[in-house]
């Protein structure tokens, strides 16, 4: 078949998307991660700086850098539809197809293979900058007649497109290139193409955030400038857990500063001169769910400074409160699926911010000071309600630990976190200078693989599912460790059945297999070994606590954490019957 080559006569090739897919097809044609970031590396030492940066965007499973608030926003019956429109199949072919190979990707080559609208002789070549010009066109097409504007934009890439660039385009719309390769093996192959390390590498990515940026940093040789600054979002720091007080005295032999854990989302607040940026868990931009934060961050000030206004970063909790009481989680959920946000939703579910670290402040960057400094500095800055400083206590006992987890309990709080003092701030990095204590046996963050029919009220809703966590070994790797049925309203199972069937991969009649994007919060008794699942783990009474929307398969917990809580359990057990 011809595959459109000759139809590149441009000298730069390293542009084109065809070529783009042909590497693609080269990185996932072998399991050797070492030949992977060689293609890798080759290919993007050539290109120019415009198609670099979309490149690695693309390799690394991205359409647009994280913290845009752009989205393509395409589903599965709009593709469907839209080959229907260019090929010689029906809507009835098409879904027979896709049920064959369960892929979208397979389906859409085999659709444009047989395309009747346009010979593929009259293509003109697509480029890696044309698709996400399109891209970005498609994205920022919204309103009345939207669906039917999105779809023609799609049909004229398709137009445009070969059966095999076809295949990557779905892959790219879906989110779901399945090459082998991670975002880790792109910052490899970056590393390796412009002869930096890969330590600075991924120093800049944690504080950047987009591969983008950072590939071009890479090449002109200036990762060293890869500052903090608002407006860009920075990876967050995240905390370890352990299972009791005893344990965390004993491991830190110190006082350490003790907060609520707040049962809410996290989000950091930029603030640039009049402009205010709240970016979630995943980097993305929400501020439009918060208006009143926004409006009341404007006011954020400094008393003791000449400046009157100040930029600054700040890390902290989004939490639903009303009544001097925090709201359960589900209703700030219910607040941020609403896609406009009026003040009738604020007066049902009002907001209060609460604000724990600092990481930039007035062209200085906060993260290498110790948490104990950083908290002097938080305390001198001027906050307005609904924005507020987190409560905090200095802990050095169990005795001390036991009363505050209490205390917040009563309050109608999680837990608590403790944090060591010295500690400075670690984007993107997970350890124990924060320590998450939320109750004896700890939450579990899980994701969705298997989906099943329920019964009775429930026929004809996917009611109950199997969920996973990463293996011990590699995160790309998904270990089952239990199912749950309870624990979510109609509303939230009849939400959660219509995005299981947008992430379908095989419809066995009875249940469905998905992708893994939906992120529950799991709460249970106890853990068991068990050879039911092949993580050789099972949780007890597993029961569903939260849907997680503001998390991805990327935060979920692991196979280690699974087993570090089984040990504990039995040691804590054996303890009690001595």
């Amino acid at each position: 078949m011809i595959d459109g080559l000759n139809s590149v006569l441009s000298a730069d090739i390293s542009t084109h998307f065809l070529h783009f897919v042909h590497l693609c097809e080269k990185i996932l044609g072998t399991t050797s991660k070492n030949m992977k970031v060689n293609f890798l590396s080759e290919y993007l030492s050539s290109m120019n700086d415009e198609s670099l940066s979309v490149a690695v965007l693309f390799l690394s499973n991205r359409i647009f850098p994280l913290g845009s608030k752009s989205a393509v926003n395409i589903g599965y019956s709009t593709i469907m539809r839209t080959l229907s429109e260019i090929s010689t199949l029906d809507q009835n072919k098409i879904q027979q197809i896709y049920l064959k190979y369960g892929d979208m990707g397979a389906l859409s080559e085999y659709a444009i293979s047989k395309m009747h609208t346009v010979s593929l002789f009259q293509q003109r070549a697509l480029t890696l900058l044309s698709v996400h010009d399109r891209f970005r066109r498609i994205a920022d097409t919204i309103g009345y007649n939207s669906g039917k504007s999105k779809r023609n934009l799609l049909k004229g890439l398709f137009l445009n497109s070969s059966p095999l660039e076809a295949k990557y385009l779905t892959k790219m719309i879906n989110g779901e290139m399945r090459i082998g390769l991670t975002e880790g093996l792109v910052e490899v192959a970056v590393s390796k193409a412009f002869n930096q390390e890969l330590r600075i590498v991924r120093e800049a990515m944690l504080v950047l955030g987009d591969i983008s940026q950072v590939a071009l940093l890479a090449k002109k040789g200036l990762l060293h400038t890869a500052l903090v600054r608002p407006l860009n979002p920075v990876s967050y720091m995240l905390a370890d857990v352990m299972i009791t007080a005893e344990e965390i005295i004993d491991y830190y032999q110190k006082p350490l500063i003790c907060e609520y854990k707040y049962d809410g989302i996290r989000a950091q607040m930029h603030k640039s001169g009049q402009q205010i940026r709240f970016f979630s868990r995943k980097l993305t931009d929400v501020t439009d769910a918060f208006p009143e934060l926004a409006s009341v961050a404007l006011n954020t000030n400094l008393p003791s400074s000449s400046l009157s206004k100040i930029d600054l970063i700040l890390d902290g909790e989004v939490i639903a409160f009303l009544h001097g009481k925090p709201l359960h989680f589900q209703d700030l959920q219910k607040r941020l699926r609403k896609k406009n946000v009026t003040e009738q939703i604020t007066k049902e579910v009002p907001l209060v911010y609460v604000v724990y670290d600092i990481i930039y402040l007035n062209g200085e960057v906060m993260i290498r000071k110790p948490l104990r400094q950083r908290k002097e500095i938080l305390s001198k800055i001027s906050f307005r309600e609904p924005i507020i400083n987190a409560y905090q206590n200095i802990v050095n006992s169990e005795q001390g630990i036991a009363a505050m987890f209490e205390e917040s309990r009563d309050m109608g709080h999680e837990g608590l976190v403790l944090k060591d003092p010295d500690s400075q701030y670690y984007p993107g990095r997970r350890g124990r200078y924060w320590i998450k204590l939320k109750k004896e046996l700890d939450t579990i963050d899980a994701v969705i693989v298997i989906a099943e029919y329920g019964h009775g009220k429930r026929a004809g809703t996917l009611s109950d599912y199997t969920f996973a966590v990463k293996d011990e070994h590699s995160n790309d790797q998904l270990k089952i460790i239990g199912k749950a049925y309870s624990g979510l309203t109609d509303d939230e199972i009849n939400i959660i059945t219509k995005k299981l069937r947008t992430i379908m991969i095989r419809d066995d009649g009875y249940r469905v297999i998905v992708r893994p994007e939906i992120v529950l919060e799991i709460a249970f008794d106890n853990i068991q070994k068990s050879d039911r699942h092949n993580s050789g783990f099972a949780l007890r009474f597993p029961r569903i606590k939260n849907i997680r929307i503001d998390k991805t398969v990327k935060d979920i917990d692991s196979l280690p954490k699974i087993k570090q809580i089984y040990n504990k359990q039995v040691y804590l057990m054996n303890k009690n019957n001595v």
